[in-house]
């Protein structure tokens, strides 16, 4: 059935693009920015499916995971990848993913990737795509992190799955072909939530930063909701409601919501002085939007070196759109050239 639904998305929005315009609806957008026709479509679709926040947590992670299927293009290959485990203090492991495409080298940069899903949903295989062609196009070690997820593992178990990881790395880079002295890390959504979380906690706790922090559509403020939730909050992908039970499942103490950790544009200047560079990839319409642009801004006040891309006709998780719509397939191509731009500079 999932290749059924997948075969008919790609006849559909294979169509011309002034016939997609026909399909969808152009009244009522809050802002005159276009939204790509082929997101449109994929909004409108989106608001005739089940709604995850109704589901159990089990069961919303399949159907996530489906969809995503339907929107991935074909998978891309490399010459490595491997699983592995990170043992933890407590007994138990973390599983990692590693993905190399150029194996034959040595002392190439490592980028830690931290997949999206509000802290709930998605895994190791819902972001496999997007992981290889970053390893390929970056010429990178890219190691994704299957982190603990709520409402069964509320924080602090995400944050401190990703701070062990990164220590691990950071011990055994050369043991993958990396560099321990170039790592990155990256992340959408929640992702870049703990990747800068991470970037804040090294600081904080005198360890070697990362070198670079990409961070795609950012949910940076479990405190409150922005102006841009009023404006996109309901019908383009990512609901209010959905963040709600989001940030209910991972952060179910209100007060754990105000602090940096979990809000890093609520972070003191001080704290932020002393980052790593960012990239910072903003969707136009996506509630998290004014997040992303707020903490831009608290980064560069703070004298951090901060790449801020918009992409005003796109919606939050373009990344996992690409098999489907081209503008997400730039948006992504955008990135791995400002990491290949970084890692140039670096000369690593």
């Amino acid at each position: 059935m999932l290749g059924i639904k997948k075969s008919v998305a790609q006849l559909v929005f294979s169509l011309p693009e002034h016939w997609i315009s026909t399909l969808v609806r152009k009244t009522n957008q809050p802002e005159t920015n276009q939204l790509d026709p082929r997101c449109a479509l994929a909004c409108n679709i989106a608001r005739f499916l089940p709604k995850m926040e109704q589901m159990s947590p089990e069961k919303a992670r399949r159907h996530y995971r489906d969809q995503m299927q339907i929107f991935d293009e074909p998978e891309f290959p490399i010459p490595h990848i491997e699983d592995k485990l990170i043992p933890t203090p407590s007994a138990s492991f973390i599983p990692i993913r590693v993905y190399n495409a150029n194996p034959q080298k040595r002392n190439l940069p490592t980028i830690l990737f931290f997949h999206g899903g509000g802290l709930t949903i998605g895994n190791l295989e819902t972001h496999d795509n997007f992981c290889r062609k970053m390893s390929h196009y970056t010429k990178s070690i890219v190691i994704a992190v299957d982190y603990r997820l709520a409402p069964e593992h509320p924080y602090p178990a995400a944050h401190d799955d990703v701070w062990l990881a990164y220590q691990y790395v950071r011990n055994s880079a050369y043991l993958f072909g990396g560099s321990p002295n170039a790592i990155a890390v990256c992340g959408d959504s929640a992702g870049a939530l703990l990747a800068t979380s991470l970037c804040i906690r090294a600081k904080k706790d005198k360890v070697s930063v990362p070198i670079f922090q990409a961070l795609l559509y950012p949910m940076l403020d479990t405190s409150k909701e922005s102006e841009t939730y009023e404006l996109f909050g309901e019908r383009y992908v990512l609901t209010r409601s959905l963040m709600r039970w989001f940030i209910q499942n991972y952060l179910p103490n209100k007060k754990d919501r105000l602090t940096s950790t979990n809000s890093p544009v609520l972070a003191d200047p001080k704290e932020l002085k002393g980052l790593p560079p960012a990239y910072i990839g903003i969707a136009g319409y996506d509630p998290l939007r004014e997040e992303g642009e707020t903490y831009a801004k608290n980064l560069q006040s703070a004298g951090v070196k901060v790449e801020e891309r918009h992409f005003p006709s796109l919606v939050h998780g373009y990344i996992q759109l690409t098999g489907l719509i081209p503008k997400a397939q730039e948006a992504e191509q955008d990135l791995f050239q400002s990491l290949v731009r970084f890692f140039s500079a670096r000369k690593i």
